[in-house]
């Protein structure tokens, strides 16, 4: 194959993939949530397996209410490393993860109301299921 027919594949491919807009956190979740402060993360701060297996973009959120709740919410570069992310990570009191075909996702919990904060959780999987 010629060099110029590699270069428009490479172009072609690339065309392909897409970034997501940036996630909008609600601002109130599961009734007793309030969204504190939202912001986007620098790549340096992500979890070091999660730069490993590819990131587009990476967000933090916090909540307020029976407790504290940060969500982390990566954009992945392909949708497998979801799964290689999870089977991966190592488990750490308080937190909960999962994937999705485009985020790997992170909560982290300082509250003793644990329904609530399954109730967070269940709202932001719902929430970040697909991308909108």
């Amino acid at each position: 194959m010629k060099r110029r027919h590699w270069i428009l594949l490479v172009l072609a491919i690339s065309g392909c993939t897409r970034n997501l807009p940036a996630p909008v956190f609600p601002p109130v979740v599961a009734g007793v949530w309030k969204l504190k402060t939202s912001r986007t993360l620098a790549a340096d701060s992500a979890p070091e397996l999660v730069r490993k297996m590819g990131m587009r973009g990476a967000w933090s959120a916090t909540y307020e209410g029976p407790g504290s709740v940060t969500v982390e919410l990566y954009e992945l570069s392909a949708p497998a490393a979801g799964l290689e992310i999870v089977q991966n990570w190592q488990p750490v009191p308080d937190t909960v993860v999962w994937y999705t075909p485009h985020y790997f996702i992170v909560v982290r919990w300082q509250s003793s109301d644990r329904e609530t904060v399954k109730a967070l959780a269940r709202s932001i999987q719902k929430q970040f299921a697909e991308p909108k």
